[in-house]
């Protein structure tokens, strides 16, 4: 496939980029003010303040295969709709909340609308746009958050600044609203949805049966799925969850203030910004599952400047070194995002690519949630070399996990054509 082929102009991909970017500005506007609102505003304990997102990761969990079956009896534009709307009702919620118990329906409603979009957002996607083009609308949207939530996240810290405790309530009503307006980005997309799917169909694909008990599980019987659900297990675990909370706790411990911190978390942002368009073309050039083999080998570079970064003498030139581990670890980040749902819709047969989406979807939120569980203990507990191990461990399962999915994938086609061959 020709890399031009692809730059061709898409029908509705300028307006779901804006209405994207709207919910992750929202998104940016409270991501460094949330647990400050939970504490200071709220008067939550420590234990509060766990439970909540505890309750936000689970209700994601709880709701994600729900989300998934929905979507491909009605249509994942109505899932992905629904969603939205659960998420601004949760962020409504938290505005107007005044007590430990009425973060409650919050963190779940919240945690539920963010579980049931991801669930559909790959198989809505490859509809609206197909599945030729989905790398190039998942390097998009990467690009995109980066952006979007980097100035959210400095304009939510000067509402606070100026305005206090009504700038934690502004920056969580705009939240609300923002996931509203791409609710409305999403009504446009879901009749796209149903016009690709034909009438008759209900928006939810061609016309046929509907699984039985005996398919509901079928992603999770699949050996060759599953090892896709390994390697992006450990993609999150060991990598996309730890720019926001164990890499800052990493190089707290290591004596950089606060504002180098915000650095080097900067520094990650722009690198996504810069270098997201050549990586999707990388990318288009060498193949998915290179890509991702290059995006694990880049990671070890990073791992060894953020190691610097801690055990080098001189506050200067250990921000340098952070610096770069920030945007190193954005090539990975770049490569890995046009890279890993693509694969999950070429692995799916076309009938259940809403189950295995949600299977995906499910196995990041669980990664997430595991990450700072597992990794911060060992940061604090055993120090930068016991971290260091646990990571370069968890490259070589990705990598494993890559690899026996490449040697699979041949085995599997090689299996299809001599089928088609065999006579009749």
């Amino acid at each position: 496939m020709k890399a031009a082929a692809r730059r061709e102009p898409l029908p509705l991909y300028k307006g779901f980029l804006a209405g994207w970017g709207a919910t992750t500005f929202g998104t940016g506007l409270v991501l460094p003010l949330t647990v400050a609102y939970l504490r200071e505003t709220l008067g939550l304990p420590t234990s509060g303040v766990s439970l909540y997102f505890a309750l936000f990761a689970m209700a994601g969990l709880v709701v994600n295969p729900l989300a998934g079956r929905i979507g491909r009896v009605h249509g994942s534009g109505l899932s992905a709709i629904g969603a939205t709307v659960l998420q601004g009702a949760g962020a409504v919620l938290l505005a107007v909340a005044d007590s430990m118990a009425a973060t409650v329906p919050a963190a779940c409603l919240s945690g539920a609308g963010t579980g049931a979009y991801y669930a559909v957002q790959t198989p809505l996607l490859t509809k609206v746009f197909g599945p030729l083009e989905l790398s190039r609308v998942l390097s998009g949207q990467h690009r995109i958050s980066a952006l979007t939530v980097a100035v959210g996240a400095l304009l939510g810290g000067q509402a606070v600044e100026h305005l206090g405790e009504g700038g934690y309530t502004l920056c969580l009503v705009a939240n609300a609203a923002s996931y509203l307006l791409y609710g409305a980005t999403l009504v446009r997309l879901r009749r796209a949805e149903r016009r690709r799917a034909g009438p008759g169909t209900d928006g939810a694909g061609p016309a046929g049966p509907r699984a039985d008990a005996g398919e509901r599980g079928a992603a999770l019987r699949d050996t060759l799925f599953l090892r896709l659900l390994l390697l992006q297990t450990a993609l999150v675990v060991f990598g996309l969850a730890q720019v926001d909370a164990v890499v800052p706790a990493i190089l707290r411990n290591a004596h950089l203030s606060v504002s180098a911190i915000s650095v080097v978390v900067a520094c990650n942002t722009v690198g996504v910004i810069v270098f997201q368009g050549l990586a999707l073309r990388v990318v288009e050039r060498i193949g998915y599952v290179a890509a991702l083999t290059a995006a694990i080998l880049v990671w070890v570079v990073a791992m060894a400047a953020l190691t610097a970064a801690v055990l080098v003498p001189g506050t200067g030139v250990r921000l340098l070194f952070g610096a770069l581990f920030g945007l190193v670890f954005a090539v990975g980040e770049c490569l890995i995002a046009p890279s890993v749902q693509p694969l999950v819709t070429l692995t799916a047969p076309a009938a259940r690519l809403e189950g295995y989406a949600a299977a995906t979807s499910l196995a990041h939120g669980l990664g997430a949630f595991v990450a700072p569980l597992v990794l911060l203990p060992v940061v604090d507990g055993g120090g930068v070399w016991s971290y260091l191990a646990l990571q370069l461990g968890g490259y070589g399962l990705a990598l494993y996990a890559l690899l026996s999915f490449r040697g699979r994938t041949a085995r599997r086609l090689a299996a299809s054509r001599l089928g088609e061959e065999a006579p009749p």
